[in-house]
């Protein structure tokens, strides 16, 4: 998952070179660059924390992501001059959030090959107190 977060950071800064933003406010500017890289930095932080339900936020942040990139598909192809390089990056983007969608769930399900979730402990049997002996 760390690789599919630095690979969307990466084709965030590449979309950011080949198609400059339009005048942003600076609060826009603010939230979608932390959206951006923020929120991926965060989150890579915390799975290399193993906290498990970062792989939980990792499939969140991978809807939101790939609704955003479906929604650019569908907005620059119904434009009547399509620009080929926003369809292949918004295409391309869409395919790793829904990567990152497939990971993070398999990883939180944390399913095991032969279908059957971790064992837990066994129960403790051992009486609280001596004084039941009696």
């Amino acid at each position: 998952m760390l690789g599919l977060l630095v690979a969307l950071m990466s084709l965030a800064v590449l979309s950011r070179v080949a198609h400059p933003t339009a005048a942003l406010s600076l609060t826009a500017q603010v939230i979608w660059n932390g959206f951006l890289f923020g929120v991926p930095i965060v989150l890579g932080g915390f799975l290399l924390a193993k906290a498990r339900w970062a792989l939980m936020v990792g499939v969140m942040y991978g809807t939101v992501g790939l609704a955003l990139d479906i929604s650019t598909l569908v907005q620059e192809a119904t434009r009547p001059e399509t620009r080929a390089s926003v369809l292949a990056l918004s295409g391309l983007t869409g395919l790793l959030n829904f990567l990152l969608i497939a990971l993070g769930g398999r990883g939180f399900l944390d399913v095991r090959p032969d279908g059957r979730p971790p064992a837990g402990r066994p129960p403790n049997l051992r009486p609280l107190s001596s004084s039941s002996h009696a």
